[in-house]
């Protein structure tokens, strides 16, 4: 049987085939888009000149032509496909009925031929090969298998289209830079940073707190060096009003690749001074009870160590969050504080206590010498809680001369000398009171009886009471042609004796006899400022005098009833009422004096109910040799019934010799206060 010069043709490149099918598997060649294989062959390990792998190209290139009449077709082709980095993928090639080489390639560059792809264990060729399947099988695919496939039949000189096989690979975790916990300070604005690297596509990262998506995040891709894969960054940015401590905000990252997304998670953490509230319990209170001071402090980082102080000055025997004390006057201006130390620094807060406590004083009253037409001005303040009420009264009148801490008297006469009261009154507290003098500079003033007695034959006297300031420079007795200021003239001496009141100048005359009833006798006393005299007559003892033994004057001024509180540490606080009453009784007596003498004081107080209240005080004073004229004070301290506001009646009786003279007084009223 003769062959044809064509037949004879293809049985030499037969011949010649296994010279380079043998090889095809270990060259490594590389596609080109015009040529069945590669125009850039590179040596095989048997043929190892170029010219050899040329003859081999032209000797398969030449297949071509002889083949056509077989007509092998694909019936399966690879076609582009997107798996995720480590999934499992296969790319199909069949191709029935045909028995030749079956050569697959990867972005040009041959992977084996037929079934044997050793050189990749991660690759494998599948299929029933009676049925001319030879699928490519990716078991885990990579990033180097993200390229173009093409399945190629050597002896039909056939080839698939290519196939993109695209890799995705998803984000690794992401992290937030600082996190588990982030900590900043109250006050300043919160920085969050995130990666999501190695993911291709690049990944999206999303801010998520309390479920819902935060807007405002910054974002950057970096590409990384094999070119395919990207790393991303997202910064967000928090004020301070929109930041708790606490709060977990979270990182999420996401690509084509884990659809889902990644998550991380971090936790803010305000780091603040301690925030630091101070209780004072109970107050208000009474001076003297015990009051527990608690300092409440909350703190991150948490607190060190507490420090107290009064006005001031530290309490180191307190360390705790607890102070408790019996407390004085002196909590109500002088603040108690607590002072609260962190890593961060420390917080001060202070209290003053509500401390109710009676008049204290705070700028003591000076008594004042003026002269005669100047103004006096005092000044007197106090101190207590709750507010208190400041009274000016002259001893032994009942008129309120002011309700301010400066009493003023313009020209000042002489009759405004005496005694003055600074009281302050503390509702339900109590109450307290400062005497000062007003001394007036002006001519002495003689406050004698007219008319003063002595027995015939005996020994009797005369007595001059003055009143000067200054005192008084000269004291002269007259009568008839006879001046004597001191000593002794005939039977006449003159003694001159100071007192808290005054001064008071006695003529004695050692034998009375009848003439001396009948002599005028002058008193006078001179000064700087002037003088004053007063003209005296002797009496026969046993004469009544004009108008009754004695006069007795007894002016009331206002006094005050005070109701006292006491409240129970332990218990609830209850009403316990001593009503007191406190009288200043000044006595003013003139006239022919007793040796002795007997006051009888009634009161008699109506209140709301048919019912009296009687208290009476007698007193029987000896006046031995104390002068005709003499001024009493007589201090009463009286139980009342308690009642808002009362109306005393006082009646005065005088007995002097067994004779009662009855002196009627005003009513006084008695202020709840």
């Amino acid at each position: 049987m003769s062959l044809e010069p064509r037949a004879i043709v293809c049985i030499a490149i037969w011949t010649l085939l296994p010279c380079v099918l043998n090889e095809v598997g270990s060259c490594r060649q590389h596609r080109s888009p015009g040529g069945f294989l590669s125009s850039r062959p590179q040596p095989c390990r048997t043929h190892n000149t170029l010219k050899e792998i040329f003859t081999c190209i032209w000797l398969i290139l030449l297949i071509q032509p002889l083949s056509r009449g077989a007509g092998p077709v694909f019936t399966q082709q690879p076609t582009d496909l997107v798996v995720v980095a480590g999934q499992p993928v296969t790319l199909p090639c069949s191709i029935p009925g045909y028995h030749g080489m079956v050569l697959w390639l990867r972005d040009g560059m041959a992977l084996g031929v037929n079934r044997d792809v050793s050189g990749y264990p991660r690759y494998d060729i599948v299929g029933d090969h009676g049925k001319g399947e030879y699928h490519l099988l990716i078991q885990r695919t990579e990033m180097q298998d993200d390229a173009f496939f093409e399945c190629q039949a050597i002896q039909a000189a056939i080839r698939s289209r290519p196939a993109r096989l695209t890799v995705l690979v998803p984000p690794d975790d992401p992290v937030i830079v600082g996190s588990p916990v982030v900590s900043l300070r109250a006050g300043d604005h919160l920085n969050l940073t995130c990666h999501a690297d190695n993911a291709k596509p690049a990944a999206s990262i999303i801010w998520i707190r309390n479920g819902l998506v935060l807007s405002g995040a910054m974002y950057s891709k970096t590409l990384l060096r094999d070119g395919r894969r990207e790393s991303t960054v997202s910064t967000l940015y928090l004020s301070p009003s929109n930041i708790e401590s606490g709060q977990q905000i979270t990182c999420r990252a996401s690509n084509k690749a884990a659809p889902n997304g990644k998550d991380t998670t971090v936790t803010v953490d305000i780091q603040h001074l301690p925030l630091v509230n101070l209780t004072v319990d109970p107050q208000p209170v009474l001076e003297g009870n015990l009051v527990r001071f608690h300092c409440a402090a909350k703190a991150n980082p948490p607190v060190i160590y507490y420090r107290w102080a009064k006005g001031g000055h530290p309490i180191p025997e307190v360390t705790g969050d607890s102070y408790e004390v019996v407390v004085d006057h002196s909590f109500f201006t002088e603040s108690v504080s607590c002072e609260v130390t962190n890593a961060l620094g420390n917080t001060n807060i202070s209290r003053n206590v509500d401390v109710y406590f009676g008049p204290r004083m705070a700028a003591e009253p000076q008594s004042l010498q003026v002269d005669l037409g100047s103004d006096a001005i005092f000044n007197c303040a106090w101190t207590g809680n709750p507010s208190l009420t400041i009274v000016w009264m002259k001893r032994g009148s009942g008129v309120v001369l002011s309700n301010k801490n400066t009493l003023t008297l313009k020209a000042v006469k002489q009759e405004d000398a005496g005694k003055y009261l600074c009281r302050a009154v503390v509702p339900r507290v109590g109450a307290g009171e400062k005497e000062v003098s007003l001394t007036v500079n002006g001519p002495p003033t003689i406050s004698s009886t007219q008319t003063q007695q002595a027995l015939y034959g005996e020994k009797g006297q005369i007595k001059c009471f003055i009143r000067s300031t200054p005192p008084p420079d000269r004291i002269a007795w007259s009568w008839k042609e006879t001046v004597l200021e001191s000593g002794t003239s005939g039977r006449y001496t003159v003694e001159t004796v100071s007192t808290e009141e005054g001064v008071i100048s006695t003529l004695t005359m050692s034998n009375i006899v009848p003439a001396d009833f009948q002599t005028i006798y002058n008193c006078t006393a001179w000064n700087s400022f002037g003088s004053d005299t007063e003209i005296i007559r002797l009496k026969e003892q046993g004469e009544a005098p004009s108008g009754g033994v004695a006069t007795l004057y007894l002016p009331i001024y206002h006094s005050y009833l005070f109701f006292c509180r006491s409240i129970s540490t332990y218990l609830s606080p209850f009403l316990r009422l001593s009503p007191f009453l406190s009288l200043y009784l000044p006595i003013y007596v003139s006239g022919s004096l007793p040796p002795s003498l007997s006051i009888c004081l009634t009161f008699a107080i109506p209140i709301s109910v048919p019912l009296y209240f009687y208290s009476s005080l007698r007193l029987s004073l000896p006046f031995l040799s104390l002068p005709p004229s003499l001024f009493i004070t007589l201090p009463l301290s009286l139980p009342l019934p308690p009642h808002p506001s009362l109306s005393i009646s006082i009646s005065v009786s005088l007995t002097s010799m067994c004779v009662p003279i009855e002196v009627s007084l005003h009513p006084v009223t008695i202020c709840h206060l």
